[in-house]
């Protein structure tokens, strides 16, 4: 029972992180759908780096990656772009600034 209630804070505390980012929307909708490109790409853009630590550490390298060749030229700005496509090694993506 107390592996399951620090899981349960833990990821509490994870969640809560996150939440700022969101101030506009309903909470519950966003725990849902995390993996959403609108949800990457408003962590992408606006995340300090514990929020963006965070939220990658939840979705995975992959799940970034997918949406930076799939969504991101279309729903990240020019600079937030090319950054992450550096980041993420998304080679056939990255133009100049």
């Amino acid at each position: 029972m107390l592996v399951s209630n620090r899981a349960l804070v833990y990821n509490i505390i994870i969640m809560e992180t996150l939440k700022p980012l969101f101030w506009e929307y309903d909470w519950g909708s966003v725990q849902g759908n995390l993996n959403s490109p609108f949800i990457i790409a408003r962590v992408m853009e606006l995340a300090n780096p514990q929020q963006f630590h965070t939220f990658a550490q939840l979705v995975g390298v992959e799940a970034m990656r997918l949406f930076l060749k799939e969504r991101g030229r279309k729903l990240l700005s020019p600079q937030s772009y090319n950054f992450w496509a550096l980041y993420y090694r998304v080679n056939d993506s990255v133009t100049a600034a």
